[in-house]
């Protein structure tokens, strides 16, 4: 009787990993991680001193959020919604809008104008001797031979090989992560350790296991499905060595896989809106309140002392596994240090490629988004003892209250389009309006037709996405990881 299909199918899984594991102790890797990207685009970024270019793209928000707020209070719409909700339309829906609308509209004025400002630091020179000593620690869990590739394009880091250190921590993987992580000690035995935990205990216990190991002045963080470019690790530490008020540093990470499908299109714009908008503008502040796990640095004696406290943080009681980047550059913005993004420090991660890994990865964020901009919240008093963070704490307060206004208006919205079909139409409009700002934010930093995914994103994320933020409202003590 002939095997199942799904039984050889494991076997030859097993027999080509089995075969690139040999290649790479052999010194000879197959290309996978890595060499399933394509090459890397040559961006052709707009002229930053552009005074026309300015002038355009800020007029263009401020027309397309007059467009915005015109559409919304049209006589045709009001009046549908009058009948309705009779007289009581001020209170439950135009009124939450029109507080919506306008804390989004000063909002987006200032960032934007920030945003605009926003320069990165050009990398020290690879032969300077200002060049502090760095440790690398990638926490890894069944990643199998992507763990390898991660290791590989850091020990190809033009960084002086004398100040730079590897430590990979297995986090009690049931593949064959562990033996991948070995082949690329064999590369560089002197500079890769592997930790092996004996069981599973999530990615903040990893990260702790190879913190403790930490010797140098810096430490950075890097996920075990991303590959770094020769000089992001100067580029990336750069920051913190020319201003001591800094504490971390925040690089820039793009999609590795973004031409599989629709998908992983959409996401490779929103991630470089993301990056390349909010955490500039936000480094304008010197307050980037994500530092991502995929590649960020850490000035060692700023966090040592809170190790221990963001490892086990709780929040309403219940252990917190995951937002780990985002409590960490919480601790360092209440040690009274600085947050800084690095626009030219690049890693390319691999994303989700299926509706339902994104659908989870967008609630895992979600839920540590609510938990930390909450506990951030509860430290305003003390932040505002110093004046350089105010102008922070206001465009934090101002995104924070708009966190309950989004939740209901969803809740809103839905109850409209159920009453009133008709209103879909509009809905669409103005999300594909407000699209066209982020497609301009997304050509100012590379000048290519992937644009035209900022509006399909607006249109998937308009019926398919928001469901996410009431449901990491109702979970927010979860804190599975979910995408594992």
């Amino acid at each position: 009787m002939a095997a199942p299909f799904f039984s050889l199918a494991a076997r030859a899984r097993a027999t080509s990993s089995l075969t690139s594991l040999r290649l790479a102790l052999a010194g000879k890797p197959r290309l996978g991680l890595a060499g399933s990207a394509r090459p890397a685009r040559r961006l052709r970024p707009a002229s930053a001193g552009s005074g026309a270019e300015r002038a355009l793209i800020v007029t263009g928000a401020l027309a397309l959020l007059g467009t915005l707020l015109a559409l919304g209070s049209s006589p045709g719409k009001l009046g549908a919604l009058r009948t309705l909700y009779g007289g009581q339309l001020w209170v439950w829906v135009a009124g939450p809008v029109a507080i919506l609308s306008a804390l989004t509209m000063v909002s987006l004025v200032w960032r934007v104008a920030l945003w605009l400002r926003y320069r990165p630091l050009a990398p020290i020179a690879a032969d300077e001797a200002s060049l502090p000593g760095l440790t690398v620690v990638i926490p890894a869990y069944n990643e199998g031979e992507a763990v390898f590739h991660t290791i590989r394009s850091l020990l190809a880091s033009d960084y002086p090989a004398d100040r730079l250190h590897i430590c990979c921590v297995d986090d009690g993987s049931s593949d064959d992560t562990l033996a991948w992580a070995r082949a690329g000690v064999r590369l560089a035995p002197e500079r890769v350790t592997v930790v092996a935990q004996a069981r599973n205990a999530g990615k903040r216990h990893a990260l702790y296991a190879g913190f403790e190991r930490v010797r140098t002045p810096f430490v950075v963080t890097v996920d075990s499905d991303t590959v770094v470019l020769r000089d992001t690790l100067r580029a990336l530490v750069t920051p913190m060595v020319v201003d001591a008020s800094v504490g971390a540093v925040a690089g820039r990470i793009d999609v590795l896989n973004r031409d599989v499908n629709l998908i992983t299109r959409m996401l490779a714009v929103r991630y470089r809106i993301g990056f390349d908008f909010a955490r500039a503008y936000q480094s304008e502040l010197g307050s980037v309140f994500v530092t991502p796990g995929a590649l960020s640095c850490y000035r060692v004696d700023v966090v040592r002392p809170q190790w221990q406290a963001w490892r086990d943080v709780r929040f309403l009681g219940a252990p917190c596994s995951n937002g780990d980047d985002h409590h960490m550059a919480n601790r360092v913005l209440w040690a009274g240090f600085r947050t800084r993004y690095q626009s030219n420090a690049v890693a390319r991660t691999q994303v989700p490629e299926t509706y339902r890994r994104l659908s989870l990865m967008y609630l895992r964020w979600a839920r540590s988004n609510l938990r930390e901009s909450t506990l951030y919240m509860a430290r305003v008093p003390q932040l505002l003892r110093s004046w350089r963070s105010w102008p922070a704490v206001v465009d934090a307060i101002v995104a924070y209250v708009q966190i309950p206004l989004r939740l209901y208006l969803v809740f809103v919205g839905w109850a409209l389009l159920v009453w009133q079909p008709a209103l879909v139409g509009s809905a669409v409009t103005a999300a594909l309006l407000f699209a066209l700002l982020h497609a301009a934010i997304y050509l100012r930093s590379e000048r290519s037709w992937d644009a035209v995914y900022t509006l399909a994103y607006a249109v998937f994320a308009l019926f398919a996405l928001q469901w996410i933020q009431p449901a990491a409202l109702l979970t927010v003590r979860q804190s599975r990881w979910l995408t594992r």
